[in-house]
């Protein structure tokens, strides 16, 4: 991190912020699909918790990017979105769609998951907190 801002390196030189306007339009594009299908399946509840949960798991994948070329990160991240499915089908979600700041606590609490898990999974499988002190 530099000045507070998560920032990383490309093969350019140039420092990219990776939660950028395309990056907000790729996770909206994302969402909205699963969000419809629960409409059409008569759960927009179901339908928004599992768009807000797609959304934060991608922006907790996004920020964790430099751990990603370890096949362990794969498996913590397919184990944490496993969990999420499970969960989104046993939570008896109302009929109705919920507005967006209901589930904001809620989608922080699972960024912080998600985000959790990468970097415990970075400490046990790596020996280190992270990208700055891992062995390569």
């Amino acid at each position: 991190m530099q000045g507070g801002t998560v920032v990383t390196e490309m093969g350019n030189g140039r420092p990219v912020d990776p939660f950028s306007r395309k990056w907000l339009l790729i996770v909206i594009a994302s969402m909205l699909p699963v969000y419809l299908l629960f409409v059409l399946l008569g759960q927009p509840g179901r339908g928004w918790a599992a768009a807000i949960a797609l959304a934060f798991g991608m922006t907790a994948i996004r920020a964790s990017w430099d751990l990603s070329r370890h096949a362990w990160f794969w498996l913590v991240a397919g184990a944490v979105a496993a969990l999420h499915v499970v969960l989104i089908f046993l939570v008896p979600w109302t009929e109705k769609s919920y507005p967006g700041y209901t589930l904001l606590p809620l989608g922080l609490l699972d960024y912080f998951f998600f985000y959790g898990c990468f970097r415990l999974a970075a400490k046990v499988f790596s020996g280190s907190d992270g990208p700055g002190t891992m062995h390569y």
